[in-house]
């Protein structure tokens, strides 16, 4: 991000001309932590109704706070409504370890029945402008536990995306951790 440049924005007011509609995609694809406990990832809300949300008005903190950034980022202007496109962009951001550091990422949740609408050039340019303009990289998600890193061209330097496969699961995170210890000290002690 360059001095001028204002930050990446997490929230707003929908851009004149949008609204969810019929779009319901975010109530399905994203786990909420509500006080009655854990709406999973890809399971519809129960309050789901044909016109939105049956108790909008008394919806939970978290419904109210969120907001995808497609109704209120400027910069999605080519990209489809979600429930059009098969994918929601969080407009929360999650950490991520790139190179045993903490680093943000833009979430991205995409309809595990369209698993590759993530693919979407629309996405892929807004997604590069982000990468441009905060160095940040993307999380692409099916589910709580399966996803992958997107590495734009921005951050990368070369002209084609990376698409790393990521270990999201906390086993297989703690499993991987192991492995690359035991392989770095076997290098370190010359055994490799």
């Amino acid at each position: 991000m360059t001095e001028n440049q204002k930050p990446l924005t997490i929230y707003g007011k929908p851009i004149r001309g949008r609204s969810c509609g019929s779009c319901k995609l975010c109530c399905t694809l994203l786990p909420v932590e509500l006080p009655r406990g854990q709406k999973p990832a890809n399971v519809r809300c129960e309050n789901v109704c044909s016109k939105g949300c049956s108790i909008y008005d008394h919806r939970p903190a978290p419904c109210q706070y969120w907001s995808c950034r497609w109704l209120f980022d400027e910069d999605t202007a080519n990209l489809r409504r979600p429930d059009k496109s098969g994918y929601v962009i969080d407009c929360a951001l999650d950490t991520i370890i790139v190179n045993g550091q903490p680093c943000e990422a833009i979430q991205v949740w995409v309809d595990p029945e369209r698993e590759d609408a993530h693919q979407d050039p629309a996405l892929r340019d807004y997604l590069n402008l982000l990468a441009e303009r905060y160095r940040i990289p993307t999380i692409v998600r099916w589910s709580s536990s399966e996803g992958m890193g997107l590495i734009a061209p921005a951050l990368s330097g070369q002209e084609r995306w990376i698409e790393p496969e990521s270990v999201m699961n906390s086993e297989k995170i703690q499993r991987a951790r192991a492995e690359s210890q035991m392989t770095f000290k076997a290098i370190l002690e010359g055994d490799e």
